[in-house]
């Protein structure tokens, strides 16, 4: 009887051990195509009226700074009946629904709801109209973290693949960190100017890092930051024949600059433009951001470009970006030890 009692509490307290400890849930992968939205519409109509208008001509316009026409994001419709559990797990998705019983547009936003990386935006409200209102208020900072969500997937997939080679020789030379995989390389190291490249077969990516004094904001403007990159492209890289060159693109597409909120803690400029090889027929798209580090009085200028023929581009360039939003500067100043600023 006693062995009886003895191996039933043993059973009891392995049941209650087991109680205890619950399976990990785990979050599914989000899926979907790289730069895609996933509407949600209670209805046919709704997509087709004025809140699926609104949703097309602001996330279905061309993204600046291309050769060709490409959207900023590709949208992809389904109804709410069709929400299965495989759509569901999309990386971003926007959510349309109308309630007449509301007084005034309710937004909901969510975030790895039912995959990671994942961001679900939910607009309700009482008609199309006062949902486009909505829409229009919310919009930008939709963008933003639709855009965090992507730059997220794509360093899920670079990070396992870094390349400390090349990121510890940035570090060395530069004091700042950039997380960069396999396939890049370091072509050119100046001290103040650096050229890494990717060079495939049917298409390249490169990055190029440099610094100089900070003077003064006049130093920020747009003219300003394309005639350095100008100066410095000029010097450093040269094109497939003697002579040639790249350069800034001034003529079809100028560039554009604007200050950016969300890549570095410090003030940060971003140009989108082109960039071409005089001399030469080659051209594509580029993006810089370029940094304030008043620890240090310089400014810092981190850029991705382009070069594929025949292709389109927005994803290669986003992969960049991604790339380039891993930008960190240390968090003290070291000790008094920085790259040689050149005067420009």
């Amino acid at each position: 009887m006693r062995q009886l009692f003895k191996w039933t509490a043993v059973f009891v307290i392995l049941v209650l051990l087991q109680s205890c400890v619950q399976p990990e849930v785990r979050t599914a992968r989000s899926v979907g195509a790289t730069s895609e939205i996933l509407v949600v519409t209670q209805n046919q109509e709704q997509w087709d009226g004025k809140a699926g208008e609104a949703i097309r001509a602001y996330f279905a316009q061309d993204q600046y700074g291309l050769p060709q026409s490409e959207p900023l994001y590709r949208i992809a419709n389904i109804t709410v009946s069709n929400l299965s559990e495989m759509f569901k797990k999309h990386r971003n998705i926007l959510v349309v629904e109308y309630d007449k019983k509301l007084k005034e547009p309710v937004v909901e936003t969510r975030t790895n709801l039912w995959a990671q990386p994942q961001r679900v935006f939910k607009i309700t409200a009482p008609d199309a109209d006062s949902w486009v209102m909505e829409f229009d208020e919310q919009k930008e900072s939709f963008l933003s973290l639709f855009n965090q969500s992507e730059r997220e997937r794509l360093m899920n997939i670079y990070r396992p693949m870094a390349d400390y080679k090349v990121i510890n020789e940035v570090e060395k030379t530069f004091g700042f960190k950039l997380l960069i995989p396999e396939g890049f390389y370091v072509a050119k190291n100046e001290g103040n100017f650096m050229w890494i490249r990717k060079e495939l077969v049917d298409y390249s990516q490169g990055l190029i890092l440099y610094i100089r004094p900070y003077r003064d904001t006049a130093d920020l403007n747009n003219s300003k930051l394309v005639y350095v990159r100008d100066s410095l492209l000029y010097r450093h890289i040269p094109g497939p024949v003697e002579g040639s060159f790249m350069s800034t693109e001034k003529e079809f597409v100028l560039p554009q600059s604007k200050v950016v909120l969300n890549f570095s803690p410090s003030y940060t400029v971003e140009t989108r433009g082109l960039w071409n090889v005089v001399g030469d027929f080659m051209a594509g798209p580029f993006l810089a951001y370029t940094v304030v580090d008043e620890s240090h009085g310089r400014l810092i200028t981190v850029e991705g470009y382009v070069y594929a023929p025949g292709k389109d581009k927005r994803d290669f360039l986003r992969q960049l970006e991604a790339i380039l939003y891993t930008f960190e500067l240390p968090q003290k100043e070291s000790d008094g030890e920085q790259a040689d600023l050149v005067e420009r």
